[in-house]
């Protein structure tokens, strides 16, 4: 006698299954959207600003006698602008910030080749390449006559550096984007496209305006 069960397709109940399985598994595979990677690059793009304000306080404490922030190089006191860049770049000439990724916003066009736009001149007679450093930090007019800057001179509440905004917006566009800040406390906040002018902050002559003496 044949006790064999009948053999029966998938229900429409299965196949559903299936289906919804198969999805989930060929979404676990594909690249993730722009949109989705962007705060992974905001994480990346705050942890440089956090390396670059360790590589300050550094500085003050080995070579600034805990009074002075650098100086670019071949500046000094001489009444001569330098760029914000140049003064973020300093903390790489000087071997304090020897990573030249560190300069580089992840979302920006901007590149170094590996620290030889950032490092090879030192202080170029035209100053740095606009690519050599992302990041917008304090200029010549922001500081005192002396070299560098007195510690004292900032109050931890005024930004020391923040995302480039030349070109291309680090991260997203002017209606759906935003913008890292590093203030003299060592501490970096987000500011969106709702609180800044994302394309005009950096360098603003406004009296009240937060990055003011802030430039590339």
């Amino acid at each position: 006698m044949d006790t064999k069960r009948p053999i029966h397709g998938f229900t429409l109940v299965e196949m559903i299954l299936v289906v919804i399985a198969l999805a989930v598994v060929i979404g676990m595979q594909l690249p993730a959207p722009t949109h989705n990677r962007e705060p992974a690059a905001r994480v990346y793009c705050r942890n440089n600003l956090n390396q670059l304000a360790k590589g300050m306080a550094t500085y003050l404490n080995e070579y600034g006698d805990n009074r002075w922030y650098p100086c670019p190089l071949g500046r000094g006191a001489a009444p001569v602008v330098y760029t914000g860049a140049e003064w973020l770049a300093s903390l790489y000439w000087t071997g304090v910030v020897p990573h030249a990724e560190v300069f580089l916003c992840p979302p920006s066009g901007d590149t170094n080749h590996d620290g030889f736009d950032l490092g090879a001149s030192r202080v170029p007679p035209g100053g740095l390449a606009p690519e050599a450093v992302s990041y917008a930090g304090m200029h010549y007019g922001s500081n005192t006559a002396e070299p560098g800057a007195i510690a004292e001179d900032y109050p931890p509440n005024k930004p020391m550096a923040c995302d480039d905004t030349q070109g291309d917006i680090n991260h997203g566009t002017q209606h759906c984007g935003g913008m890292a800040i590093l203030f003299f406390d060592s501490h970096v906040e987000f500011r969106t496209n709702t609180e800044l002018d994302l394309e005009h902050a950096v360098g603003d002559t406004s009296p009240d305006a937060l990055l003011r003496a802030l430039s590339n």
